[in-house]
């Protein structure tokens, strides 16, 4: 008797072991890019800058998601030009409350606003180009972060999502980042949300991890905050958002010593003593729209998109920590209009093709005085895309 207890003990502990264990999925996307810039403008020259033509191939990612009875795991692996791994992300979560309240820790990106979450999933959003606001040359805050709270509740005809989220997320010292993001989903078509990052205190910068903090800047304490909305029906999809950051800080000694045009040599009073004390509001704008045309043979969805970025501070040089546009802009600021397509032949596999004009005003003659004119130039991309599963 003892022995036919033990053996269905046994068999019940199995079952159960069975239905709790997680169900894992690898997934992951393959994308090849060529991207061609016009001559661009320089400062303190008439001469362009010649950019030859760039391939990165492939970039990939590769997805590891383990869901179980009320907890979750979640890796993604990313190679860029078939080269060294890097994690992009490795966290852990559990249910403390149903969906309405989740705790998440590991490294992860943040929600904040309609992209920054969805970047690495090339395939299934219209565009080849994030917005400028997660552009690598001039982030307005980290993509990733170490800790998060977040849930979803039931709100009139949809439903809301919100999140807390706090982590490595700048060069900490005894400052408490906090970032929060508020997603409203009304129905199946509308969507509204605000996003605001606080660095919680003065942090400075560090080469090895891409947040807000400029790279001449010993110091900067800065929020980020913004709105974001979204309409999607069975063909259109319209995108619209608008953020400002605002930063107070000290900017090191050795600024004047940078490849400056006259607007930055006024600005830092290199003629002078340099005015280490800074502060400045850097904001951005987009809107994109995308309609899908539906063949025999796949989809086609032509887009535009339209974005506005501006950063008082931004130097010219990227390897001094600027870019090669806001940088080289008599204010600081630039426009990125965008026409392309994508077609999907089929669900997974997303051929995309684009141009864009950069316009700005170049001071393209070190006078001392403020006055260049406006510049113009085109850039041509093309992304081949590919969901894979396992």
């Amino acid at each position: 008797m003892n022995s036919l207890r033990f053996i269905f003990l046994a068999a019940a502990m199995s079952a159960s072991v069975a239905q709790a264990a997680p169900k894992t999925s690898i997934y992951g996307y393959v994308e090849g890019y060529y991207e061609k810039v016009d001559d661009t403008p320089s400062v303190n020259t008439t001469t362009p800058s010649e950019n030859p033509g760039e391939f990165q191939v492939p970039n990939l990612n590769v997805m590891i998601q383990s869901v179980g009875d009320g907890t979750k795991a979640y890796i993604n692996l990313s190679g860029a030009d078939a080269g060294t791994v890097n994690v992009n992300n490795a966290w852990a979560e559990m249910d403390l409350h149903g969906e309405m309240v989740r705790f998440r820790i590991g490294k992860l990106y943040r929600p904040f606003g309609l992209y920054n979450e969805m970047l690495d999933a090339v395939p299934t959003y219209i565009g080849i180009e994030s917005p400028e606001l997660y552009d690598s040359d001039h982030l307005m805050l980290s993509r990733e972060t170490n800790m998060m709270i977040h849930g979803r509740l039931a709100a009139g005809p949809g439903f809301l999502n919100w999140s807390l989220t706090t982590g490595n997320d700048d060069a900490i010292d005894t400052n408490t980042p906090l970032g929060v993001d508020l997603r409203w989903n009304m129905g199946s078509k509308w969507l509204v949300g605000a996003s605001y990052y606080t660095s919680g205190g003065k942090v400075g910068y560090d080469s090895d991890f891409k947040g807000g903090v400029l790279p001449y800047w010993t110091e900067d304490e800065y929020s980020v905050s913004g709105i974001y909305g979204q309409y999607r029906d069975e063909s259109w999809t319209v995108q619209v958002a608008y953020y400002a950051s605002s930063h107070e800080g000290t900017r090191a000694s050795d600024i004047c010593t940078n490849t400056l045009d006259d607007r930055l040599n006024e600005r830092f009073n290199c003629s002078g003593t340099p005015d280490l004390n800074g502060e400045f509001d850097a904001k951005t704008y987009y809107i994109r729209a995308g309609y899908d045309v539906y063949l025999k043979s796949g989809t086609l969805t032509p887009y535009v998109q339209y974005d506005y970025y501006e950063n008082p501070e931004m130097l010219p040089v990227k390897s001094e920590g600027g870019d090669n546009e806001a940088g080289i802009s008599n204010d600081g600021s630039f426009v990125k209009a965008t026409l392309g397509t994508v077609y999907r032949p089929q669900a997974n596999l997303a051929l995309k093709l684009d141009y864009s004009q950069h316009i700005q005003e170049v001071d393209t003659v070190s006078n001392s005085t403020i006055d260049g004119d406006s510049e113009n130039y085109g850039e041509v991309r093309f992304s081949f895309s590919y969901f894979w599963q396992l």
